[in-house]
Parts: C-alpha cells; sequence; structure tokens
C-alpha cells in the first residue's frame, strides 16, 4: 500500500525554490520512499525541530517530516548546512 506524500505551506514554499533538476531528484526519491511499507526504516529520527520528527538524506538536501495517517508530511527541504537551524 502506498503512502502518500504532502507538504506542508512551508515545506511547498521551500521545495518550490529549488531548481528543476532537485525538484525532480528530491520528488523521486520521495516517490520511492512512498512505495515502501516501513518508509521510516530509511529515516533518521529529529530532535527538537517540530512539527518534524524525522528526516531523509537526499543528496545535499534534507527533507524534515512527520507522518501522520499513512502520509509523509514534508515540513521543510533545505541545503544540509541550513536545514537545522530554525
Amino acid at each position: 500500500m502506498r503512502w502518500q506524500i504532502k507538504f506542508t505551506p512551508k515545506g511547498e514554499r521551500e521545495f518550490r525554490k529549488f531548481s528543476h533538476q532537485i525538484k525532480k531528484r528530491v520528488k523521486e526519491k520521495l516517490d520511492w520512499y512512498a512505495e515502501q511499507e516501513y518508509p521510516l526504516h530509511w529515516a533518521k529520527p529529529l530532535v527538537d525541530l517540530p512539527p518534524a520528527t524525522h528526516r531523509y538524506r537526499i543528496g545535499g538536501w534534507r527533507v524534515s517530516f512527520y507522518i501522520e495517517n499513512r502520509s509523509i508530511i514534508v515540513d521543510a527541504v533545505d541545503i544540509k548546512g541550513r536545514a537545522y537551524r530554525r
């Protein structure tokens, strides 16, 4: 069963900033995670970065997200060095 991928308004804004090539790479990888039975298997837990509880590393980018009702809710997409500054 496939998981849905949704974006928070903030996550959508950050995702749109990137070039077409980067967006394509990130989207393809998120789609791959959504096809897996347990997508958290490849995620790393996050601490003190609400509402995101986990992150994926996709090349030099970090995708912060949380899980809700079989949906991967993307809260932030950023370059590695800036991803955890809030």
